[in-house]
């Protein structure tokens, strides 16, 4: 794999531009490199990276140039299938190729709810799941609450060979909470969930998920990203969802209103997997569960952050590409 994503075709490789370095602690570089037009997006494939800029998506690629850093021009990947008609209307199928659950969905679309976290007030009312034996099963929501959320999450969270629903459930007098749902007695159903926020309208977002020493995965996620952002963790073992709150503040993975969830990332670096958040103002990249030090970027950023093969890849507000080496 080369330094920044495996890259393997015939498309012409355009050479560009590194136009700043900066270097902090423990040898962190931060490259802003030039594209041609700002970015608009930055996309996760199952390769790496894709930026999207000016229309055109180009992978990033080592070259023999003096930057060391090429686009190279890329086909537009594959994305996560549209759920089907009657679902959230722009939500999209999360897939899983192993496991009891191979499909998951939010249906039944609703305003009960109200808040416009994600740029609409059209929330979802069910949670719709798909076994591997391609039956279709669905659970609905009482009308206090919603899934403030666009699209599930699929999951073994305990290691136990099947899999879970992780998803973002809001009530109307408590907010928002982490609520993970699996197969029970051939029905869908609720294994537990997270302390709700306190107060109507306030959301969490998903960070990432770590794997733990028992082959579960511990689940991280940003209680308020918008209103001083606290870092929380969630476990399932033997049945039991266990909590950690106030593990880290003044993080952040989302700006209100964005439909863009990805602005956290989960990496291995320098030997060692690790959480990557943006700081509140989002002009920092933080590393809340090893005491690594910040990363001053060159500007706040507003989209996805990648780990691709060390490094991270992101833009600013303004559509500058950053990737940084940790």
């Amino acid at each position: 794999m080369s330094d920044i994503m495996r890259l393997r075709g015939i498309l012409p490789v355009l050479p560009v531009l590194v136009c700043g370095l900066a270097t902090g602690a423990f040898g962190q570089s931060v490259n802003t490199v030039e594209t041609g037009a700002p970015v608009e997006r930055i996309i996760a494939t199952a390769d790496g990276a894709l930026v999207e800029a000016g229309g055109d998506l180009f992978a990033l690629a080592a070259c023999d140039t003096g930057s060391r850093l090429c686009l190279t021009p890329s086909a537009r990947p594959a994305e996560a299938q549209a759920a089907p008609e009657g679902a959230l209307p722009d939500g999209r199928i999360a897939p899983a190729t192993t496991g009891d659950i191979r499909q998951a969905w939010y249906g039944r679309p609703t305003t009960r709810y109200g808040h416009g976290v994600l740029g609409d007030a059209i929330e979802a009312g069910s949670l719709v799941a798909v076994t591997a034996s391609g039956e279709q099963l669905e659970i609905v929501l009482p009308a206090e609450q919603v899934f403030e959320d666009i699209t599930p999450r699929i999951a073994d969270l305990d290691g136990d060979g099947t899999n879970e629903v992780i998803t973002i459930r809001a009530s109307k007098t408590g907010g928002a909470a982490v609520a993970i749902f699996g197969l029970a007695d051939g029905k869908l159903a609720l294994r537990g969930a997270g302390s709700e926020n306190g107060q109507t309208n306030r959301w969490l977002n998903i960070a990432g998920f770590l794997p733990r020493d028992d082959g579960g995965l511990t689940l991280y996620g940003v209680r308020t990203p918008h209103i001083g952002g606290r870092l929380f963790s969630l476990d399932l073992r033997d049945g039991a969802l266990s909590e950690r709150n106030d593990i880290a503040i003044d993080v952040s993975n989302h700006i209100i209103g964005s439909r863009e969830l990805g602005m956290s990332a989960v990496g291995e670096f320098d030997g060692r997997i690790e959480l990557v958040l943006p700081s509140q103002d989002r002009r920092r990249l933080r590393f809340p569960l090893t005491g690594r030090a910040d990363i001053v970027l060159p500007g706040s950023i507003d989209k996805a952050i990648i780990a691709v093969d060390g490094r991270l890849v992101t833009a600013t507000a303004d559509g500058t590409l950053i990737v940084v080496s940790p």
